[in-house]
């Protein structure tokens, strides 16, 4: 009970601490308006994803601090067709009812994935509720973001997997799916399993691309694919949120063009890795567990990653400090590292108070010793200011740069690229500093799920 009311707080804590910066910054809601426009626009038989009704609807004043454009601002929601669907009754409200429902959406799927975890046996439901504090609800809560619905259907998928609930299973991977490079890996995934998830994860999945195809057509799909993602992916390239390998390569001075290639490259490479994953025996004799890797390998590389993405696979990581062989060090240093993103706690100072009780928690947790969990606190708190020394005595080379290349102005895509550019595109060397502990987790965490394969075929060869 005290443990459960303790967690709470620190969750609540964050999320308010970053809902008052995000207020004072007049962006309240601001992703879920993009969202509630492109419903608005898709209601009225407007396209989506042209600037026109995007920008129109979303520069409607609304009451302070709920997100209004200025002039010459436009917010992009870049969402296949099926996604859009559901902010059709949405936006049929006045934006501040529908801002509260969405938000109440929000909160209520987080909790109930966190219970799933918890029965999954991912760790008990404090402490994910404590790793996801920062990274899922401090930075989706206050704008209106999808992951946490996302996050609900890994939960559900890997409920599915481990009960053999064929209904789970197609209900989650359909939730996966509201972040797509997350949804593709779950489906791959569950293709490799068998039949048994197979059947009901392309069931889902097929009834997602009619459902696009209802909304905005075939002609609005191919648009979609050839148009409107790659702009998108173009326009957040230079972005310093961008955690992706297009992002790396875009700052040691590779071209566009290819930068994003490789990037997109690399997220398919991780796609035949999460399916070798998925025919091991391993995957076989743990379904849940193989669920719960595919966001692990999704965020590997790739051209578009965001923190929460990012936060899609700290289940994995929780689930893996119990049940690893690597080193107590490394299976607690992993889940710690991504539920601290020091980038955004750097960027809104007063979340750092928090740093030392989410280590602490996550340490005890992982190790079972409240002493580990202190000394783990006191590593991290170590961590994070020698990176503050380096990045105050360097700066972060802020500055406003031309767009990366010109995209169309009937694309909402072009303002948001102007916007990009003169807000977050920062080049000192220190940036990659303060993302190494994100990096460095993703990629241990990627070694250790392979290192569960190892273990299991040196037994296998063992007992022949």
């Amino acid at each position: 009970m005290l443990r459960g009311i303790a967690a709470s707080v620190i969750v609540i804590a964050a999320f308010s601490i970053s809902a008052d910066r995000v207020a004072h910054g007049t962006f309240a809601m601001g992703d879920f308006k993009a969202f509630y426009c492109a419903g608005r626009a898709l209601a009225h038989h407007e396209n989506p994803y042209a600037t026109a009704p995007i920008a129109g609807c979303e520069s409607v004043a609304a009451p302070a601090p709920l997100f209004v454009t200025k002039a010459g601002e436009v917010l992009p929601a870049p969402l296949p067709g099926y996604a859009i669907v559901p902010f059709i009754p949405l936006s049929l409200l006045p934006f501040a009812i529908s801002s509260v429902l969405w938000l109440a959406v929000l909160v209520a799927v987080t909790i109930a994935a966190i219970a799933l975890f918890a029965r999954v046996g991912v760790a008990d439901a404090p402490t994910i509720a404590v790793a996801l504090a920062v990274i899922l609800a401090a930075i989706c809560f206050p704008v209106g973001e999808l992951p946490p619905v996302a996050l609900f259907g890994i939960a559900l998928a890997a409920f599915g997997g481990q009960s053999n609930r064929p209904w789970a299973i197609a209900t989650g991977i359909a939730l996966t799916f509201a972040e797509p490079q997350i949804g593709v890996a779950m489906l791959v995934v569950a293709m490799a399993l068998g039949r048994r998830t197979a059947i009901p994860a392309l069931g889902a999945t097929i009834a997602l691309g009619l459902l696009s195809i209802a909304a905005v057509g075939i002609a609005g799909n191919l648009e979609y694919l050839r148009v409107v993602l790659p702009a998108h992916l173009l326009s957040e390239l230079p972005s310093v949120l961008q955690y992706s390998l297009s992002w790396m390569l875009y700052q040691l001075g590779v071209a566009p063009g290819p930068a994003l290639l490789a990037g997109r490259l690399s997220w398919i490479v991780m796609l035949g890795v999460a399916f070798w994953f998925g025919r091991s025996k391993f995957a076989a004799a743990h379904p849940e567990a193989a669920m719960l890797a595919a966001p692990v390998f999704a965020i590997v590389g790739g051209p578009f990653l965001h923190l929460d993405h990012i936060a899609l696979a700290i289940p994995a990581t929780l689930w893996l400090a119990s049940r690893s062989t690597a080193p107590l060090w490394l299976r607690t240093a992993i889940p710690i590292a991504l539920s601290i993103p020091v980038l955004y706690i750097f960027s809104i100072i007063q979340l750092s108070p928090l740093v030392p009780f989410i280590a602490a928690w996550i340490g005890t947790a992982c190790a079972r010793d409240t002493i580990v969990g202190l000394r783990t606190a006191l590593v991290t708190i170590v961590v994070m200011a020698v990176i503050a020394a380096s990045t105050i005595a360097t700066g972060t080379g802020a500055v406003h740069l031309a767009p990366v290349a010109p995209i169309s102005a009937n694309l909402p895509q072009a303002a948001w690229a102007q916007y990009v550019d003169k807000t977050f595109v920062m080049t000192a060397w220190t940036i990659w500093l303060v993302k190494a502990p994100i990096w460095l987790a993703i990629l241990g965490a990627v070694g250790t799920l392979a290192s569960m394969l190892h273990v299991v075929r040196l037994r296998e060869t063992a007992m022949a």
